[in-house]
């Protein structure tokens, strides 16, 4: 029997295949303020607590759903800060906004299984069905997401060049 932090051989190859993948869709799918290693890594030690890598029908599916999923945790974590802190600002406190120089900052505004089908299809170019699949959801789900989030985009660039 192995030691828990050791990783078999067959899922070191695994990782290191998909391990610069993962990395990219990490860093468009988690916010500036996550380190796309460390979200990776993190997906990578909740998925092997579960069991191999190399025993998954699809681990680099299984991966980036974790991945997206931790994301979105600290997404509705962030959010609810923020809220927080507009409330201590109405009441009078002094808070200092924080912001983003450059257009990601309008991408951030999607959550982030939005902006991981966005990465996909539209950056690295895969088809609804792989997505929906990376992604966990129904083919059409996905692009209705994709589509959906083009349109806020668009609306949120469209009010920011009006100003």
């Amino acid at each position: 029997m192995s030691h828990p932090t050791e990783v078999p051989i067959e899922d070191e190859a695994v990782i290191r295949d998909l391990y610069l993948p993962l990395r990219r869709f990490a860093g468009v799918v988690g916010s500036p303020a996550l380190d796309p290693d460390d979200l990776v890594q993190e997906a990578l030690v909740r998925v092997l607590r579960r069991g191999a890598l190399h025993e998954l029908d699809n681990p680099g599916a299984y991966l980036r759903q974790t991945v997206v999923n931790l994301a979105s945790s600290t997404w509705r974590r962030r959010a609810r800060e923020r809220r927080a802190l507009r409330r201590v600002a109405a009441a009078g406190g002094d808070v200092a906004p924080v912001s983003y120089p450059s257009d990601v900052a309008d991408l951030l505004q999607l959550e982030p299984p939005a902006r991981a089908v966005l990465f996909l299809h539209d950056i690295e170019g895969l088809d609804f069905a792989t997505v929906a699949r990376m992604v966990d959801m129904r083919e059409g789900a996905a692009r209705m997401l994709a589509s959906r989030s083009r349109r806020r985009l668009r609306t949120l660039l469209e009010s920011e060049a009006s100003r």
